[in-house]
């Protein structure tokens, strides 16, 4: 980590350490990574309804809710965005999970790998995915069109807003720990965790709430996907992933 600041080498340190404390904590308790002979569609049709339902409601009323946001500050607020910022940032979450993944692979930890692994694949599908849906669409972000959240510059590769790149990773990750494991408490914890971020982006003004709403949205579904398409517990090719900064 010689090259990375020192900024990042912290945050890489405790989500490192997050995820080796939950994916190496519950030997025996992942599910199988097939999706089963009974395995039911991605999305669920009242999935698909609330999805439809906040998706309008948020791009209507995006411009008051940023007045509302940027109008409310405080020291707690800035804490949990400073949190949500980091458990969203693709910079910690792909490097992290790789070397966990590869540390538990030369330690022989089948449980951990496998769950790093697949957590990889699916965050780096989900932020593949929005990064190509912000430079189609090209919304503005509010903090260049703070009173018009409906410019839109499709085919451009600055200042772009639609979807939330941050939130889509970390519903990405949830959702795939959250597979992990049959705990509710920890699927409490866990989109807690994600909602924090999606928080931290409007907090900070970088995102329209509809923008994190439709970044959830994909981050879910990545990780379903690859979660019911992961038939082997090997990858077949090497994952060299990158960082983009949303």
């Amino acid at each position: 980590m010689g090259g990375l600041t020192s900024e990042v080498q912290s945050g890489m340190r405790r989500l490192m350490v997050f995820l080796a404390l939950y994916l190496g904590g519950r030997p025996g308790s992942a599910q199988p990574a097939g999706p089963g002979p009974q395995a039911g569609p991605l999305v669920r049709w009242p999935e698909a309804l609330g999805f439809v339902a906040l998706t309008s409601i948020t791009f209507a009323t995006d411009r008051s809710i940023r007045t509302t946001m940027q109008g409310h500050n405080s020291g707690f607020r800035n804490s949990v965005a400073d949190f949500g910022n980091a458990f969203g940032n693709s910079r910690y979450v792909f490097p992290a999970l790789f070397l966990v993944a590869v540390g538990a692979k030369m330690g022989g930890s089948s449980d951990l790998y496998e769950g790093s692994w697949r957590s990889l694949k699916s965050t780096v599908l989900a932020s593949t995915t929005t990064l190509v849906l912000k430079s189609a669409f090209g919304r503005r972000r509010p903090d260049v069109t703070p009173h018009d959240p409906y410019r839109f510059n499709p085919v451009s590769f600055t200042f772009n807003s639609f979807p939330s790149g941050h939130t889509t990773v970390a519903f990405s990750l949830a959702t795939s720990l959250a597979m992990e494991s049959k705990s509710h408490l920890d699927d409490v914890v866990l989109y807690g965790l994600a909602a924090s971020t999606a928080f931290a982006r409007v907090h900070v003004d970088k995102h329209w709430a509809s923008d994190t709403v439709v970044g959830a949205a994909i981050g879910i579904l990545a990780a379903r996907f690859v979660r019911r398409h992961d038939r082997s517990s090997r990858p077949q090719a090497t994952l060299v992933a990158w960082s983009v900064t949303f």
